[in-house]
């Protein structure tokens, strides 16, 4: 009979956990091309958009995190090779962020084509592909393997209800928010939170592959 030993998610393991996530829903980025789908929007129709928003990225978040785990298994993905492919994604969109640039994993020219045709973009391409994209999925899957105990996805459920409602209200406020804040400002943020993130990529790449590698002998 084999046992496995799940280690206990530290106020570090949460910090980090909270700090990742927020960078990979990139909400400066995020406001910026909302301002930009819903421009032609009346002021009362973009902040019901913004709670819409709010309430998909939180259905999102919390089904990766509880589902997303059995759907790799069913694939027959490995969490180490998965490790790695997130990993590449993370570092991939911590790069194109350290050039002021949007990922073009979480948003391409097609997506925000198609959101001009459809009568409510908070779904998609805001709420999925946009805020939580391919390397938001790959940090929830990975917790949610790491940390797989009924308490500790409940925990993290609650964060990310938590993240939802911050990304809401910064989507609500986007109009005051970015008077005070400025393009020049998101810019400077945008490259810090890049070298961030690009700094979780390689040690979730260096897992990866030792977990990999493990499994070879």
């Amino acid at each position: 009979m084999r046992f496995v030993i799940i280690a206990p998610m530290t106020y570090a393991d949460t910090v980090k956990f909270i700090v990742a996530m927020i960078i990979m829903m990139n909400p400066l980025g995020s406001l910026s091309i909302y301002l930009q789908l819903t421009k032609r929007y009346a002021l009362d129709e973009r902040k019901k958009t913004a709670l819409q928003c709010c309430l998909a990225i939180t259905v999102i978040m919390v089904l990766t995190l509880w589902i997303g785990k059995q759907l790799l298994d069913l694939l027959g993905i490995t969490i180490s090779s998965f490790r790695v492919a997130g990993g590449i994604i993370l570092l991939w969109t911590g790069l194109s962020m350290l050039q002021s640039k949007e990922s073009p994993l979480s948003n391409t020219p097609e997506d925000s084509a198609a959101a001009k045709e459809l009568q409510s973009i908070a779904i998609v391409p805001m709420g999925l592909p946009i805020i939580i994209g391919p390397g938001s999925m790959s940090t929830l899957i990975i917790a949610a393997n790491d940390y797989p105990t009924f308490f500790y996805k409940s925990w993290m459920s609650i964060l990310c209800i938590g993240l939802a409602l911050f990304m809401g209200l910064i989507l609500y406020f986007a109009n005051e928010i970015i008077k005070i804040v400025g393009e020049s400002l998101i810019k400077v943020i945008t490259r810090i939170m890049g070298m961030i993130i690009m700094a979780i990529a390689v040690g979730m790449l260096a897992n990866g592959i030792i977990g990999l590698m493990g499994a070879l002998r």
